[in-house]
């Protein structure tokens, strides 16, 4: 990926949701995995995804007044970063894969949601980004952002991961990519408080 291609929003890019502000946008490091657009990260097509996806900025505990430019500096971080969030994210996943699938498996889903995956290229059938979050917390200038997943094993909750710029903080349910407490509580651990 040409991080001189990477996408760039402005203020205008981004509408108030009443809760948080969003955006629409592409990121072509998700392109080939599943397509996510549906409500709560749901599949919405059987084609893989062209790389739309929805960001989202201070998930929890903002105002309605507009991006500022520091906080469209992460948003736009994010964005240039988006093949080394995705890859940390995979390989991080790639590691807790095995304790997943037997967790479904115990549980009776049938193999075929939860098949064996021996490098991370092997998730692009199994999951797809639905929303990029940005939280509006920055740490040791870097962001924390989620990443908020549909995933084949578990279309009730979910997958969502946290990231400190590319180090993953956190891989659970999809509340795991907006819970602002999750970035505060790892940015006050970080300082060592």
């Amino acid at each position: 990926l040409d991080r001189r291609m990477a996408p760039e929003l402005t203020t205008a890019d981004f509408s108030w949701s009443g809760y948080f502000w969003t955006a629409a946008t592409v990121l072509e490091s998700w392109r080939g995995f599943q397509s996510r657009g549906g409500a709560y990260a749901s599949q919405n097509d059987d084609s893989p995804s062209d790389g739309q996806v929805r960001v989202i900025f201070a998930p929890e505990g903002r105002d309605d007044s507009p991006l500022r430019d520091d906080e469209l500096a992460m948003v736009n971080w994010a964005l240039k970063h988006q093949e080394e969030v995705r890859d940390a994210f995979l390989q991080a996943l790639l590691a807790e894969y095995p304790s997943i699938r037997a967790e479904c498996l115990d549980a009776d889903i049938e193999d075929e949601y939860v098949p064996e995956v021996a490098e991370a290229e092997g998730f692009r059938d199994l999951l797809g980004l639905g929303t990029l979050t940005v939280h509006q917390l920055e740490h040791e200038g870097l962001p924390y952002v989620g990443l908020l997943l549909g995933c084949e094993w578990d279309a009730e909750h979910g997958l969502g991961a946290l990231l400190h710029g590319t180090r993953v903080v956190a891989i659970g349910g999809a509340d795991t990519a907006i819970y602002l407490w999750m970035a505060e509580q790892d940015a006050e651990k970080s300082d060592g408080r």
